[in-house]
């Protein structure tokens, strides 16, 4: 695919490469590792408005980056006024971009009406965008392409977000139904991807250079969003860039331990260790017979004893 700078209305973005937001793997920590190595627009793990209007401490860590030109929020709520409020908050006031979440299959975002829940209640998802869109700020809005298989709402959903004022839309290729598994639908992006003139950014099932290079075949997308894929490879946007990798990170091993030790620097070296836990089954993914290393990883509980081990098997 061809890599290149774009455009969210007014707001520059350095290249159309975006790392997806995954809660509990796309932390602070997470992302001031991968987005020198060739990231566009990251984003912040999915943030309730609601949570932030009333106080709650989890959702402000969640906030938290050194990039905010390589960064946007993404909030999630089903009350407009709350939705305004916190794009226009002192904790969403230095970011340029701000990405509404009408996507997450989570069931307990969706029973509250929230995230794929807009996808059958689009008149709610545009009183929403609008409100926001009154902010002044750059809104973008991510999807899927419907609740249920059979379901593509992903054009009509695109062609209202932009009438709203969205200044660019993420379609994730899959219902809610389907989660993370299966192909894409690649004629649904295609479809929303004609229907609109925003950028329209592709997201799913993207582990590889070629896998980036068939969705922009397939949807004419303007760029792609990359999910798992770059947990368990890093160096993903640099191989897609065509980019040497330089700095001091080279190797998985590198990127682990650089990874785990800003973890470390920020919750401590117990919780470190806890954290890393969930990233241990992608960094060992190209180890052979790893069962038992991971396994030993599993029972560490300091970031010491971690990145010992990390040394040793990796």
């Amino acid at each position: 695919m061809k890599v290149h700078a774009l455009k969210s209305g007014d707001t520059p973005i350095c290249n159309n490469l975006f790392l997806a937001p995954m809660a509990g793997f796309t932390d602070y920590a997470f992302r001031s590792v991968i987005l020198p190595l060739g990231v566009g627009l990251s984003f912040t793990e999915l943030t309730s408005a609601k949570g932030l209007y009333y106080g709650g401490k989890n959702n402000y860590a969640l906030l938290r980056t050194d990039d905010y030109e390589k960064t946007a929020a993404q909030i999630f709520g089903n009350d407009p006024y709350f939705m305004r409020w916190a794009v226009e908050s002192e904790y969403l006031k230095n970011y340029k971009i701000i990405d509404i979440n009408m996507g997450c299959p989570v069931p307990k975002i969706v029973k509250n009406g929230e995230g794929s829940a807009f996808l059958s209640d689009i008149k709610l998802a545009e009183t929403i965008v609008k409100e926001c869109v009154k902010s002044g700020k750059t809104i973008t809005v991510k999807i899927r392409t419907g609740i249920k298989y059979g379901d593509d709402v992903a054009a009509e959903f695109a062609k209202m977000a932009e009438g709203a004022g969205a200044k660019l839309i993420t379609i994730h290729g899959r219902v809610r139904e389907a989660y993370y598994s299966g192909e894409p639908d690649y004629n649904a992006i295609l479809r929303a991807k004609n229907s609109v003139k925003i950028p329209v950014i592709a997201n799913g099932g993207i582990f590889t250079e070629a896998d980036a290079d068939l969705m922009i075949d397939k949807t004419g997308a303007d760029g792609v969003m990359i999910a798992r894929g770059a947990i368990a490879n890093p160096f993903i946007f640099s191989e897609i860039k065509g980019e040497k990798i330089t700095g001091d990170v080279q190797t998985i091993k590198d990127f682990a331990i650089k990874h785990l030790r800003k973890e470390a620097g920020i919750s401590g070296s117990q919780r470190a260790a806890v954290e890393f836990r969930k990233f241990i089954t992608y960094y060992f993914k190209s180890v052979e017979n790893s069962k038992a290393k991971r396994a030993e990883l599993m029972l560490s509980d300091s970031a010491e004893k971690t990145e010992e081990l990390l040394n040793k098997y990796l």
